[in-house]
């Protein structure tokens, strides 16, 4: 099932990375339309603008040349690169192969390729091992820089195999079940990520909760002890021997009011009418 999945998001065709020179890729082509016939095949050229644009006989950093004069070289070179795919095409047409172009734009043709892969989930790519002059029927290893980077850098889901002068030299397996380790990685970790921040979301929510309550009794005891302030003032204003005296008059309407206490024996016993 997830060998399905994979091979729904990833290019099926197979991606074949040539040079400028055709007479020095004809070779390499020509071994890849006999090995991969019933595929689709896409032809890959890195196209470099140039850096260097020739004024009246004498070349100049593009950086130093009128910006209409660069624009016009660079589009007259890269015209330059399309009429070479289009050559490669009508190679593999002859062999009748339809196969597909494709430019990249880059100062660095390894990083290019290495862009392209991944930026189009290339599964299946091809590309020289080394210049048709250092091949040897001993030759093993890959001896191009720019082969080597792309070994080494390539998306891990690629499969990728370098020949030279028409034989295979080297493979690169894709290494599917490394992909597989790291995804299943990545996503545990995102699990964690956002586990952790739903967690730090619910106890910035509870602290927040009780700095409320605190701040809210901290607000009643100051409203308490305003309120106690002021009744202390209030009495303080009216003055403390007229507040004594209120009281004192207070107390001797509350004695007044009291009734007479009756004599209990004594002459005002006898005088009470029979």
């Amino acid at each position: 099932m997830e060998e399905k999945e994979e091979a729904g998001v990833m290019d099926e065709r197979i991606y074949v990375a040539l040079g400028r020179e055709i007479a020095n890729n004809k070779s390499n082509l020509a071994w890849v339309l006999d090995n991969c016939q019933g595929n689709k095949i896409c032809i890959v050229l890195v196209h470099r603008p140039p850096q260097m644009i020739p004024v009246l006989g004498t070349k100049f950093d593009a950086a130093t040349v009128d910006e209409e004069l660069v624009r016009a070289y660079r589009e007259k070179q890269k015209a330059k690169t399309d009429k070479i795919l289009d050559e490669y095409l009508r190679i593999c047409l002859r062999k009748g192969v339809q196969a597909e172009k494709l430019c990249v734009e880059m100062n660095s043709i390894e990083k290019g390729i290495v862009q392209m892969i991944s930026e189009n989930k290339v599964r299946k790519f091809i590309m020289g091992a080394a210049s048709d002059k250092h091949f040897s029927t001993k030759m093993e290893d890959l001896r191009s820089k720019k082969a080597i980077f792309v070994c080494q850098q390539a998306s891990a889901t690629c499969h990728i195999r370098f020949t030279c002068k028409g034989y295979l030299i080297h493979t690169r397996e894709a290494r599917m079940d490394e992909v597989r380790a790291l995804s299943a990685l990545l996503s545990d970790f995102q699990r964690l990520v956002t586990s952790q921040s739903s967690a730090n979301l619910d106890q910035d929510s509870g602290g927040s909760k009780r700095k409320s309550e605190h701040d809210e009794g901290e607000e009643e005891e100051r409203t308490s002890r305003t309120s106690s302030s002021r009744s202390a003032s209030t009495l303080s204003y009216f003055g403390g021997s007229e507040a004594s005296s209120s009281v004192s008059v207070m107390e001797e309407i509350s004695n007044r009011s009291s009734p007479p206490s009756l004599p209990r024996n004594g002459t005002g016993h006898d005088n009470l009418p029979d």
